[in-house]
């Protein structure tokens, strides 16, 4: 594997407006009349109403989402690792979110004056129109970016050192790369395991003996994730294969409706589903706990 080739770090920036706004007034306000110090709280105005912001907010908590499932961890400093196997699919599916938001943002603008309107109305004595922005400002609070880098290589930062601290700095590259790489692969081993454990719990009884209600989502979140894993296991780990492999065929593979009281409900292969996924379960627990024990057996 050669980090610099097979991948990238890419970092998610989302712009949003909370249309929310501290009230001093009302704060000192709240404070005198119930003999409260002024610092024991704050009173933050909603100066638009929920729903003018709802289709964004989805369209925005989607990308936060997307970016997360399609990514590995790799630092505190807000960027991930994206793997070239999946760069197609990432850029393809956050361009399209980005493009909805856009859309949705307009929406937002061309309602914004009788939004105020109805705010002004909602809010009383507290509604202040200094609170709200401009509305040609308004494009540029909403949006959804990225941005890619290289992986940085060690040789990079050798050129004006001396021998021993380039072989020192160089060293400490390596290893923090190979940490971060650790975790990367462990992530995938629980978003798998996790996936999997939730399968197990939803197709358990409740106390009548009668099968747990589940949504399409428990099979079709495995569905995504064996459908994601190949293109992050830039590593090339064999068992992680394998066994996405026999979450795809023992569990993805299940129509939800034989899982469940339907028409097409089929007893046996519930039984069976949960059969492997407690299998599957056991092999994916031993990757969790002690810290560490995960990495080594992986190796």
């Amino acid at each position: 594997m050669d980090l610099t080739r097979d991948a990238m770090l890419v970092s998610l920036r989302i712009n949003n407006w909370s249309g929310r706004r501290y009230d001093r007034e009302a704060s000192d306000d709240v404070a005198v009349r119930n003999d409260a110090d002024p610092s024991a709280g704050r009173y933050n105005k909603r100066l638009l109403r929920k729903e003018a912001f709802a289709a964004m907010t989805k369209t925005m908590s989607k990308a936060r989402a997307l970016h997360y499932e399609n990514t590995l961890p790799w630092d505190d400093a807000g960027s991930r690792l994206l793997t070239t196997a999946n760069y197609d699919h990432y850029t393809a599916a956050v361009d399209e979110l980005a493009e909805q938001l856009v859309t949705e943002r307009n929406a937002f603008i061309h309602d914004y004056d009788a939004n105020i309107a109805q705010a002004r109305i909602g809010l009383g004595g507290l509604f202040r129109i200094e609170d709200y922005p401009a509305k040609d400002s308004l494009r540029h609070r909403f949006a959804i970016k990225y941005r890619i880098v290289p992986v940085p290589n060690p040789e990079h930062f050798l050129a004006d050192l001396t021998a021993g601290d380039a072989d020192r700095v160089k060293r400490d590259i390596e290893t923090l790369v190979q940490e971060r790489l650790q975790d990367a692969i462990t992530d995938l081993y629980k978003r798998l395991g996790e996936a999997v454990d939730h399968v197990v719990k939803r197709l358990d009884v409740d106390a009548e003996g009668k099968p747990l209600v589940f949504r399409n989502s428990l099979i079709g979140n495995i569905r995504d994730l064996v459908d994601i894993v190949p293109r992050l296991n830039i590593f090339g780990d064999e068992r992680l294969a394998q066994l996405c492999q026999q979450v795809k065929d023992r569990i993805a593979s299940v129509d939800p409706d034989e899982l469940r009281p339907s028409s097409s409900f089929s007893p046996v292969t519930r039984a069976r589903v949960k059969r492997d996924a407690e299998d599957l379960a056991a092999k994916f627990a031993g990757y969790f706990a002690p810290p560490g024990a995960a990495l080594r057996e992986a190796a």
